[in-house]
This record gives structure tokens, sequence and C-alpha cells, in this order.
């Protein structure tokens, strides 16, 4: 070293050192394989529908946890308005919203499967598809459901208004009827609604109920979904199953390759397809316990 710390055991002009990368044979034919198997149809589509999958729980979850909020109040008759605090009615709000966004994230869901299936404007979409999607979605009160996602994002969140009334006399049992309502004239403010939902909102009473135009429209988003997944799955039947037998080949060489099915392998880490914990952690599965009632009967 000089005194001024540099290594001078390095001569001047000495080439700089130069390291080789190395790919081993197996990791060479494993890429080759999967680049193989992510260029077939298959593929997307699998992460597709994995991912309209995804957008489908969302809107279900969304759906059962508007229902169940809704139901406190609506279902229950030993509640009424006057009992009913502020934070119902917000999260009454947030799950409103959350559902009809839900709904139409899912419809744009669809149309990317569509799309990557078969193209823009593609005959099954301008037909069968648009066909379905009216008779679901186009009708004056699924209208103005999907009109109302609009409402919540360009103008303002609706409060549903709370209320309690009274029905019986002479002769007839007293009934307690709980209401969500939803002001009509305070929404038809708005101008941008569609011909079909303002003639929807014009047609209805000043204050409407909200709870069945819910359930109506869960059910009918509902079943749009399952048709579309259904007919998705039917009409690329060959595709899916060619790349399922592919994906199961391919997933055969690996565990092979890697030792997978080997009997030391299955001793320290499990079946290489799952088992129970104890199995996948190479442990050695312990028998149940005995109670003292059956120790006792032996």
């Amino acid at each position: 070293m000089s005194e001024h710390g540099q290594d001078t055991d390095k001569a001047e002009g000495d080439e700089p050192t130069v390291l080789k990368s190395w790919t081993s044979p197996f990791g060479i034919e494993r890429d080759k394989r999967m680049a193989e198997l992510e260029a077939m149809p298959g593929f997307r589509l699998n992460g597709d529908l994995a991912a309209l999958g995804r957008s489908g729980h969302v809107m279900y979850k969304n759906a059962e946890e508007l229902s169940r909020h809704a139901d406190q109040f609506l279902r229950t008759r030993s509640h009424f308005s006057r009992d009913v605090e502020d934070e119902f009615e917000k999260e009454l709000v947030r799950f409103l919203h959350n559902y009809l966004t839900s709904v139409y994230s899912l419809i744009e869901a669809q149309r990317v499967v569509m799309r990557h299936c078969w193209g823009d404007g593609s005959e099954f979409e301008t037909g069968e598809y648009t066909d379905h999607r009216k008779a679901s979605f186009e009708t004056g009160e699924a209208e103005f459901m999907t009109e109302l996602r609009n409402y919540c994002t360009h103008r303002s969140v609706p409060l549903p208004r709370i209320s309690t009334t009274f029905s019986g006399g002479r002769g007839k049992p007293n009934l307690l009827i709980n209401r969500l309502t939803l002001d009509r004239d305070e929404l038809l403010k708005w101008k941008k609604w569609t011909a079909p939902a303002k003639e929807y909102l014009r047609a209805n009473d000043e204050h409407f109920d909200l709870g069945p135009v819910i359930e109506s429209y869960v059910n009918t988003a509902a079943a749009f979904f399952n048709w579309f997944v259904n007919e998705i799955n039917e009409r690329n039947a060959e595709i899916k199953m060619a790349y399922t037998k592919a994906a199961e080949a391919h997933l055969k060489w690996y565990e092979e390759e890697m030792g997978m099915n080997t009997e030391g392998y299955r001793k320290l880490f499990g079946p290489p397809s799952g088992g129970n914990r104890s199995e996948r952690c190479g442990q050695r599965q312990q028998p149940k316990r005995k109670t003292k009632r059956q120790r006792r009967k032996k």
C-alpha cells in the first residue's frame, strides 16, 4: 500500500475482470417450456377468468354487505326510525356506493375478457352479449341503478330517507313497516339522467322504496354475471382443455426434474401438490388424543 492508502499491487494497464454468466440446461429448458405455455390462448384466458372471478367476488360481497346492513332496519320490527343512528346512514351510503361501483367494474372486466378472446366488436359482443346486457340492464329500474352510480360520482351520494309507519285498525293486525326511500324530485334536479332512468323516476312516488330496487338489481347483476361466465367457458372449452393439459404436463415435468416425486423429498417437505400442514412441513402426523370418556370405555 502507498502512503496515500492506494493499492499499488494492480499494475497499470491491466484489463478489467469480466464475469461470465452461466445458465444451466435445466434453466434454459424451463424458460423455453414456460414461454410455450404462456403463448397459448388458454394462458391469457385463464388469467382473464381469474381476474373476472375477483371482480365477481367483489360484487357479491358488496351486495351481501349492503343487503345485510339495510336489513338491520328493514327486516327488524323492533326498531323505529327514531332509533337509527347517524352511523347507520353513513354506512348505508358507503355500502350502496361500493356496490354500484363494483357492478360497473364487473361489466368492464367482462368486456376485457371478450375482446381478448375475439377482438373489439366481435359477433358475440355485438350480438348475443349486447342483447342480453340490454335485456338485463336497460330496463327503467336497472338503468336507474346504473345511472345512480354516475349520480354518486358526478353530483353527490344520496342519503336515503329512513321512516317507520304503522298500519292496521279494527279487526286487522297492527304492522310496523320500516322504509328506506329516495327523494324523486331531488334526484330529478340532475340533468344527466338517461331517458329510461328519467322515465322510471317520474313514474315513481315522490318518496319511493330503495330496498326492493336494490334487491331486484342485485339479482339481475348476479344472473347476468353467471350467464356470461357460462358462455365464456362453453365457447372456449377446447382452448381451456388444451391449456389445462399443457399446464399439467409442465407441472409433471418440473416435479420430476426437481426430484419432487422422490421418497426423500416427501419425507422432508410432504406431497409436492399439497397435503395437510404437517405433511407439507415434513412432520409425522400425530394421532388424535382421546377424551377421558373414550379411554374409560376400554
